[in-house]
């Protein structure tokens, strides 16, 4: 006969359920999220906080903050290229004491609860799935993803929803084969640049999502490198079994995306004729769209070329332009010609694409 599973630390599994609720249907709540959270959380470590916790070892904190630290680095030089937009935080003193209130208890705590009840089930893999899969649950705001349709859900799923589960995955992970202090760190270098820094780099659904997505994958296998391939660590603790599909996942997802099979397709840009908008060696994602109207950047095909230029006026025809050009395009374009319509650009992405061009171009 099997011994059957149980659930060890059952209080404690119950208080997760309980913020689970509370913050599926407060989540917005201002009283909520400046009060009563941080006070939830404020008495559960005073309670909790060293009671059979393991101190970290100082070699994992130096490795996770030399990481945290790179892709903080990264993402702030990205503004440099991508541009910047104004912090959706207020940063007068107050304000930032304020957000640090909301932002830091919340993380401590959550996080020492998760590695409390892994630690506690970590023999019993489906439990530690049950456990992350409540917390992912607990993360995302319901209200924002029912009330959006259509593309805005598509946008919400691959910025915010596909991010909070492979980031989840990876901290289950490091709870249960590390400390709750690696997962603590990461989270809180995330949350660094809002909260301090009045201007943060120009972001995107697909750049916010592809960009969290590599932040996880390369952190899970650096610290295995350097960390738990050092150590003795059972077959059911290892989550290998998760991120290894994960990473084959996400690698074919981008795969089809770059052979256009979905609504998005991207295309390098090979000339400067829309300077300042974008630039030779940019990659454009544009979407089919059936619906254009004076103004809009459209790629269209003319002959055998692919052109990316912007409609100045609709009449029999659709009139394009280059935004560097002096003229207007003299083809009489019609809607069948039309393959779809600019969303937006990332910056130098397209050069790889341009040189393999230009080289097989001077090969034949």
């Amino acid at each position: 006969m099997f011994k059957k599973k149980k659930l060890k630390n059952k209080q404690l599994f119950f208080l997760l359920i309980i913020y689970t609720l509370s913050h599926i249907f407060l989540y917005t709540n201002n009283f909520y999220i400046y009060i009563l959270n941080p006070l939830f959380w404020l008495s559960f470590l005073i309670i909790f906080y060293r009671q059979n916790l393991n101190l970290p070892k100082k070699k994992e904190i130096k490795i996770t903050l030399t990481i945290s630290t790179i892709f903080l680095i990264l993402y702030l030089a990205s503004g440099f290229i991508l541009g910047f937009n104004k912090s959706p935080y207020n940063h007068t003193s107050i304000n930032i004491l304020k957000n640090l209130w909301k932002v830091i208890l919340p993380i401590y705590g959550i996080e020492i609860l998760r590695y409390k009840l892994i630690k506690s089930n970590k023999n019993h893999l489906k439990i530690v799935a049950l456990i992350t899969t409540i917390i992912i649950i607990s993360e995302i705001n319901f209200k924002a993803l029912f009330l959006s349709y259509n593309i805005t859900f598509f946008h919400y799923f691959i910025s915010i929803i596909i991010p909070i589960i492979a980031q989840n995955i990876l901290f289950s992970y490091l709870s249960l084969n590390s400390h709750y202090d690696i997962p603590i760190i990461i989270r809180l270098f995330k949350e660094i640049p809002t909260i301090f820094l009045p201007v943060i780099p120009y972001t995107n659904w697909f750049i916010e999502g592809s960009f969290t997505i590599i932040k996880v994958l390369i952190t899970y296998y650096l610290l295995k490198y350097f960390i738990f391939n050092k150590k003795t660590i059972k077959p059911y603790t290892n989550l290998s079994t998760i991120i290894y599909p994960l990473t084959i996942t996400t690698s074919i997802l981008l795969v089809l995306f770059m052979l256009g099979l979905f609504n998005y397709q991207p295309i390098a840009i090979l000339s400067n004729s829309m300077n300042p908008t974008f630039r030779r060696g940019d990659v454009v994602i544009y979407e089919k769209d059936e619906n254009i109207l004076p103004g809009d950047i459209i790629v269209f095909k003319y002959e055998s070329q692919i052109i990316i230029h912007r409609v100045v006026s609709i009449n029999e025809y659709y009139i394009t332009k280059g935004d560097a050009n002096n003229t207007v395009d003299y083809i009489k374009l019609k809607k069948k010609d039309i393959i779809g319509v600019y969303k937006f650009h990332i910056k130098y992405l397209g050069y790889p694409s341009i040189w393999l061009n230009e080289f097989f171009t001077k090969e034949n």
